[in-house]
């Protein structure tokens, strides 16, 4: 074998060992995203199973509050014709339903509707830009709390200070309830205020440009005659203990 045959063979060897290497770097750091990749569609499912779960006993709780309030409003207005004493119990336990959001509530006040864009979104697009997500409802929320609104409902759904609103895959959580686009969310309170501080907030006003590029829906308007339900919920008494 000539010299150079020798020289030769000691850098092919040297060559095939720094290539099995970076091979074997490139795998491992590649390994975990896939992984990562397979474990998110599992969870995904976890979350549809706990979520149908969760509906099938909110439907169950739901019935038994309404029955239970049908129950105490009768008592309490037998109750009530005893004396002025429990007259007066009886009004001042109205009154804290009502900010409790424990009753139906109705007046004037906003209408706020967002839904996804119908748009099918390009390969340069970023999809997210065309749907509205949980932390939208929870912004415009906060706007209209800030802006004086006394009540305030999701689809139905009433919003008390426990409420959570999440996201759960393609859908959205609200009180443990499951939400499909639109989203009508209705403030009682003084439609103007409302009106005039919610669309000069820069969130809405990027909400607004959201629907003039990616075709999502973002509306507002003025009502005088609202209806926003009592909460179905008994989330606002559920760490409350006597004193021990």
């Amino acid at each position: 074998m000539s010299t150079a045959g020798r020289r030769t063979t000691p850098f092919l060897a040297a060559l095939l060992v720094l290539a099995g290497g970076f091979g074997y770097l490139l795998v491992s750091q590649f390994e975990p995203n896939l992984n990562k990749a397979y474990i998110a569609p599992a969870q995904n499912v976890e979350l549809v199973e706990i979520m149908k779960g969760l509906e099938v006993e909110n439907e169950k709780t739901a019935q038994g509050i309404l029955q239970l309030r049908d129950e105490t409003a009768s008592l309490e207005i037998r109750g009530g014709a005893v004396n002025a004493q429990v007259r007066e119990l009886t009004r001042r336990l109205g009154e804290l339903r009502t900010r409790a959001g424990m009753t139906d509530d109705a007046g004037a006040g906003v209408v706020v509707t967002l839904d996804d864009s119908a748009k099918t979104p390009t390969l340069s697009d970023d999809p997210n830009y065309f749907l509205i997500h949980d932390n939208y409802l929870r912004s415009i929320i906060n706007l209209m709390r800030r802006y004086g609104a006394t009540a305030i409902a999701i689809n139905e759904q009433r919003i008390l200070a426990s409420s959570a609103i999440v996201c759960a895959g393609p859908i959205i959580l609200v009180n443990s309830s499951k939400m499909s686009p639109p989203y009508v969310i209705t403030a009682l309170g003084n439609p103007e205020i409302l009106s005039e501080g919610i669309r000069q907030d820069v969130f809405f006003r990027v909400l607004e440009n959201y629907q003039d590029r990616f075709g999502i829906t973002c509306s507002l308007e003025k009502n005088l005659s609202l209806l926003v339900p009592a909460s179905l919920s008994a989330s606002p008494f559920s760490y409350a203990h006597g004193e021990p």
